[in-house]
Protein backbone atom coordinates (compact mmCIF):
# COMPACT_ATOMS: atom_id res chain seq x y z
CA UNK A 1 0.00 0.00 0.00
CA UNK A 2 2.89 2.29 0.47
CA UNK A 3 3.61 2.17 -2.87
CA UNK A 4 -0.04 3.27 -4.00
CA UNK A 5 0.45 5.97 -1.83
CA UNK A 6 3.44 7.48 -3.21
CA UNK A 7 1.79 6.61 -6.56
CA UNK A 8 -1.18 9.22 -5.57
CA UNK A 9 0.54 11.43 -4.19
CA UNK A 10 2.84 11.56 -7.28
CA UNK A 11 -0.55 12.02 -9.28
CA UNK A 12 -1.75 14.73 -6.80
CA UNK A 13 1.50 16.83 -7.43
CA UNK A 14 1.26 16.56 -10.81
CA UNK A 15 -2.37 17.75 -10.95
CA UNK A 16 -1.92 20.53 -8.41
CA UNK A 17 1.03 21.87 -10.41
CA UNK A 18 -1.00 21.92 -13.64
CA UNK A 19 -3.33 23.79 -12.05
CA UNK A 20 -0.98 26.92 -10.24
CA UNK A 21 0.10 26.93 -14.04
CA UNK A 22 -3.15 27.91 -15.19
CA UNK A 23 -3.74 29.90 -12.50
CA UNK A 24 -0.18 31.55 -13.67
CA UNK A 25 -0.28 31.32 -17.49
CA UNK A 26 0.13 34.46 -18.95
CA UNK A 27 -0.45 33.54 -23.00
CA UNK A 28 1.42 37.58 -23.84
CA UNK A 29 1.02 40.68 -23.73
CA UNK A 30 -1.31 41.77 -25.95
CA UNK A 31 -3.67 38.90 -25.40
CA UNK A 32 -5.42 38.90 -21.97
CA UNK A 33 -8.70 36.74 -20.37
CA UNK A 34 -9.84 40.21 -18.72
CA UNK A 35 -11.82 42.40 -20.59
CA UNK A 36 -9.99 45.66 -20.00
CA UNK A 37 -11.98 48.31 -22.28
CA UNK A 38 -14.81 49.96 -20.94
CA UNK A 39 -16.86 49.11 -23.95
CA UNK A 40 -17.20 45.98 -26.20
CA UNK A 41 -19.03 48.27 -28.60
CA UNK A 42 -16.09 48.47 -31.21
CA UNK A 43 -14.64 45.52 -30.78
CA UNK A 44 -16.23 42.16 -33.39
CA UNK A 45 -18.64 39.80 -31.81
CA UNK A 46 -16.65 36.96 -33.61
CA UNK A 47 -13.79 38.40 -31.33
CA UNK A 48 -15.91 38.68 -27.85
CA UNK A 49 -16.95 35.00 -28.66
CA UNK A 50 -13.64 33.90 -29.28
CA UNK A 51 -12.68 35.09 -25.50
CA UNK A 52 -15.62 33.37 -23.81
CA UNK A 53 -14.75 30.56 -25.36
CA UNK A 54 -11.02 30.69 -24.53
CA UNK A 55 -12.39 31.36 -20.53
CA UNK A 56 -14.94 28.80 -20.70
CA UNK A 57 -12.33 26.21 -21.73
CA UNK A 58 -10.13 27.36 -19.27
CA UNK A 59 -12.73 26.87 -16.70
CA UNK A 60 -13.57 23.25 -17.80
CA UNK A 61 -10.05 22.64 -17.91
CA UNK A 62 -9.30 23.57 -14.55
CA UNK A 63 -12.47 22.01 -13.27
CA UNK A 64 -11.12 18.78 -14.47
CA UNK A 65 -7.96 18.82 -12.75
CA UNK A 66 -9.78 19.62 -8.91
CA UNK A 67 -12.11 16.75 -10.02
CA UNK A 68 -9.14 14.63 -10.84
CA UNK A 69 -7.33 15.63 -7.13
CA UNK A 70 -10.76 14.81 -5.25
CA UNK A 71 -10.81 11.37 -6.97
CA UNK A 72 -6.78 10.82 -6.17
CA UNK A 73 -8.08 12.06 -2.17
CA UNK A 74 -10.93 9.89 -2.16
CA UNK A 75 -8.38 6.65 -3.12
CA UNK A 76 -6.45 7.79 -0.30
CA UNK A 77 -9.15 7.43 2.46
CA UNK A 78 -10.13 4.24 0.64
CA UNK A 79 -6.21 3.67 1.51
CA UNK A 80 -6.81 3.86 5.18
CA UNK A 81 -10.53 2.35 5.32
CA UNK A 82 -8.79 -0.91 3.53
CA UNK A 83 -11.12 -0.58 0.37
CA UNK A 84 -8.46 0.23 -1.99
CA UNK A 85 -8.31 -1.66 -5.37
CA UNK A 86 -11.45 -3.23 -4.85
CA UNK A 87 -14.41 -2.15 -7.97
CA UNK A 88 -17.07 -0.29 -7.10
CA UNK A 89 -18.99 -1.98 -9.77
CA UNK A 90 -18.60 -5.58 -8.97
CA UNK A 91 -16.49 -6.58 -5.88
CA UNK A 92 -13.53 -8.04 -7.42
CA UNK A 93 -10.22 -6.89 -7.27
CA UNK A 94 -8.52 -4.25 -9.80
CA UNK A 95 -5.75 -5.33 -11.60
CA UNK A 96 -2.83 -4.10 -10.08
CA UNK A 97 -2.02 -3.20 -13.30
CA UNK A 98 -4.01 -0.85 -13.88
CA UNK A 99 -3.54 1.06 -10.79
CA UNK A 100 -0.06 1.25 -11.94
CA UNK A 101 -1.33 3.70 -14.50
CA UNK A 102 -4.55 5.05 -12.63
CA UNK A 103 -3.50 4.45 -8.91
CA UNK A 104 -7.25 6.19 -8.24
CA UNK A 105 -9.35 3.47 -10.11
CA UNK A 106 -12.42 3.05 -8.80
CA UNK A 107 -13.45 0.34 -11.59
CA UNK A 108 -12.02 -3.27 -12.72
CA UNK A 109 -11.22 -2.74 -16.60
CA UNK A 110 -14.38 -4.72 -17.13
CA UNK A 111 -16.65 -2.18 -15.28
CA UNK A 112 -15.02 0.59 -16.89
CA UNK A 113 -15.63 -0.80 -20.28
CA UNK A 114 -19.42 -1.43 -19.66
CA UNK A 115 -19.46 2.04 -17.76
CA UNK A 116 -18.21 3.69 -21.41
CA UNK A 117 -20.58 1.49 -23.44
CA UNK A 118 -23.53 2.63 -21.82
CA UNK A 119 -22.37 6.03 -21.68
CA UNK A 120 -21.70 6.17 -25.20
CA UNK A 121 -25.15 3.96 -25.74
CA UNK A 122 -26.87 7.19 -24.01
CA UNK A 123 -24.95 9.79 -26.14
CA UNK A 124 -26.14 7.96 -29.21
CA UNK A 125 -29.85 7.71 -28.18
CA UNK A 126 -31.54 10.86 -29.25
CA UNK A 127 -34.47 10.01 -27.73
CA UNK A 128 -32.35 10.06 -24.39
CA UNK A 129 -30.66 13.37 -25.05
CA UNK A 130 -32.73 16.17 -23.79
CA UNK A 131 -32.21 19.81 -23.69
CA UNK A 132 -31.05 20.73 -20.04
CA UNK A 133 -34.09 23.65 -20.04
CA UNK A 134 -36.35 21.04 -19.82
CA UNK A 135 -34.89 19.68 -16.46
CA UNK A 136 -35.76 22.91 -14.81
CA UNK A 137 -39.07 23.33 -16.49
CA UNK A 138 -39.93 20.17 -15.34
CA UNK A 139 -38.93 20.65 -11.72
CA UNK A 140 -41.50 23.21 -11.14
CA UNK A 141 -43.66 19.98 -11.47
CA UNK A 142 -42.24 18.24 -9.47
CA UNK A 143 -43.68 19.89 -6.09
CA UNK A 144 -47.26 21.00 -6.46
CA UNK A 145 -47.59 23.19 -3.61
CA UNK A 146 -45.25 25.39 -5.19
CA UNK A 147 -46.84 26.52 -8.35
CA UNK A 148 -47.33 29.97 -8.46
CA UNK A 149 -45.09 30.92 -5.96
CA UNK A 150 -42.84 31.43 -8.75
CA UNK A 151 -44.98 34.16 -10.73
CA UNK A 152 -45.50 36.13 -7.49
CA UNK A 153 -41.34 36.40 -6.76
CA UNK A 154 -41.42 37.53 -10.08
CA UNK A 155 -44.31 39.97 -9.83
CA UNK A 156 -42.70 41.66 -6.76
CA UNK A 157 -39.97 43.56 -9.59
CA UNK A 158 -42.84 44.82 -11.81
CA UNK A 159 -44.17 44.17 -15.26
CA UNK A 160 -45.09 46.62 -18.18
CA UNK A 161 -48.38 46.95 -16.42
CA UNK A 162 -47.31 48.16 -13.15
CA UNK A 163 -48.21 51.65 -12.06
CA UNK A 164 -44.62 53.23 -12.67
CA UNK A 165 -44.03 51.50 -15.94
CA UNK A 166 -47.57 53.17 -17.35
CA UNK A 167 -46.55 56.44 -15.40
CA UNK A 168 -49.78 56.49 -13.44
CA UNK A 169 -50.05 56.95 -9.80
CA UNK A 170 -49.83 54.24 -6.88
CA UNK A 171 -52.99 54.48 -4.81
Amino acid sequence: MQHYKYLLDHHKERHADILDDMENLNLGENDSNDITELSNYDNHPAEIASELFDIGQQMALKKLQEKEIEEIERAKKKIEEGTYGICEGCGSSIDPKRLELLPHAKLCIDCAKKQDEHILMLKNDKRKRRPSEEQVINAANMNDTLKGEQLFDVMEYGSADTHQDRGGEID
